[in-house]
């Protein structure tokens, strides 16, 4: 059996992102044989182990560390988040390298945050590492800065402070270069991935997933003419995830089409803009709002819309997107990052940003495209679905225990260099 680390900064039952990134892969990896020992943050001791108690991953071991007070009080402004994780990891590599002496780990994987620069401190374990999936390379377009208001100034802060990580942070560039294998989320990552690793092994792969549970059994069969088309949105209402744009460009779709948004999300800083936005917009009367919802809840909501709309200018590898898909959604978006890997065409349509004029037309075109082609509609939703199927959790997870965790402590060369 082989005995493993993850690092997990995140980590938690029951959430999406990062924390239910970092609870799928220790959870699962254990429930396949693996002897998983992760270590977290010292906050989710409380919501991690009743789960733990359950008795149904007997192959998991939690490791909690934390981190001085003063330190968790400055979590909340960027600066602090960045230096909160970067003195976590180094704790956190102290911790591994201690259990190390007792373990003897055949292999460490950094699995949260995934980030390229914030890096990690587990190759000071000089053992077989994987970094990844991780991005970090995405970028607000500049001619769409306007919908991100004051908060553009955080993102010109943050390019900054990931620039000069990529300098000064040796859990950055000592990772890159000592990693075995790294793992990159999308494109734009994988550029500034090769500037500090050169031809060293890489591969592409979307740094989220699914649960079993968001993928229905077969693809769900929608109805070619509903009497109303009904959008969909769902997010955190950050600055980044730019709902204003989605409001702004259905703004512009024909107001005598029977087709409704909805808006599922009501957590973030941009929440309290949401009521303008449908009125300097005039499309109160087109729009629900139902605002924050369990994520159990939010099934619901997939199940019952046709088209999954996602415009946000900075992403990874979106799970949302991958969620609509797994209910057998079309989806809308940019040609961008994460989700410019996830639509192809065939299983959505993709924009492109040359102008701010520009996207909002063709948002609002693609929207009116779909409702007046129920086929093209329809067959779209079938090529997300096939897509979904592919980023199941469970499929993830063998590429690790099949394939990339028993070649490295074989010490086997990989092969497949993007």
């Amino acid at each position: 059996m082989l005995t493993i680390l993850l690092s997990a900064y995140a980590c938690l039952p029951n959430r999406g992102s990062e924390e239910g990134n970092g609870w799928h892969y220790s959870t699962l990896l254990s429930q396949r044989g693996v002897r998983t020992h992760c270590i977290t943050r010292e906050e989710f001791r409380e919501a991690i182990e009743p789960e733990l108690a359950t008795g149904l991953y007997p192959n998991l071991t939690v490791h909690y560390v934390g981190v001085p007070a003063w330190l968790d009080r400055a979590y909340g402004n960027l600066i602090g988040l960045y230096v909160h994780y970067i003195y976590w990891q180094w704790k956190a590599a102290r911790v591994a390298k201690k259990l190390d002496q007792t373990q003897n780990f055949d292999l460490v994987h950094h699995v949260t945050y995934s980030s390229l620069q914030l890096g990690s401190f587990m190759y000071r374990l000089k053992k077989p590492f994987i970094f990844g999936p991780a991005g970090g390379g995405q970028r607000v377009p500049p001619v769409m800065k306007h919908y991100l208001g004051k908060y553009y100034s955080r993102e010109v802060m943050r390019d900054a402070v990931s620039w000069l990580l990529q300098r000064v942070n040796p859990g950055f560039y000592r990772s890159m270069r000592q990693a075995d294998y790294v793992l990159i989320s999308n494109s734009d990552s994988l550029q500034l991935a090769r500037t500090y690793r050169g031809n060293k092994p890489m591969e592409l792969m979307l740094d989220s997933g699914i649960g079993a549970d968001f993928l229905a059994p077969k693809p769900q069969e929608r109805v070619p003419n509903p009497p109303v088309l009904n959008l969909l949105w769902v997010g955190r209402l950050l600055p980044r995830k730019a709902l204003e744009l989605t409001i702004h460009a259905f703004s512009r779709v024909n107001p005598d089409l029977p087709i409704r948004l909805t808006i599922v999300g009501g957590q973030g800083e941009m929440a309290e803009h949401v009521p303008t936005y449908l009125t300097k917009y005039n499309v109160a009367d087109r729009v629900d709002w139902v605002g924050h919802v369990s994520y159990d809840e939010v099934l619901k909501y997939y199940k019952e819309s046709d088209v999954f709309l996602f415009t946000s200018l900075r992403d990874s590898g979106p799970t949302q997107v991958t969620e609509a898909m797994a209910n057998t959604m079309p989806v809308i978006t940019l040609a961008l990052h994460g989700q410019a890997e996830m639509v192809n065409g065939t299983n959505g349509i993709k924009v492109p940003i040359e102008s701010s004029e520009q996207v909002l037309n063709d948002l609002a075109a693609a929207i009116e495209r779909l409702y007046h082609n129920p086929a093209e509609r329809l067959e779209m939703g079938r090529k997300a679905y096939e897509f979904a199927k592919r980023q199941v959790w469970d499929e993830k997870i063998n590429l690790f225990t099949e394939r990339l965790y028993p070649s490295l402590v074989n010490q086997t060369k990989l092969v497949g260099v993007v």
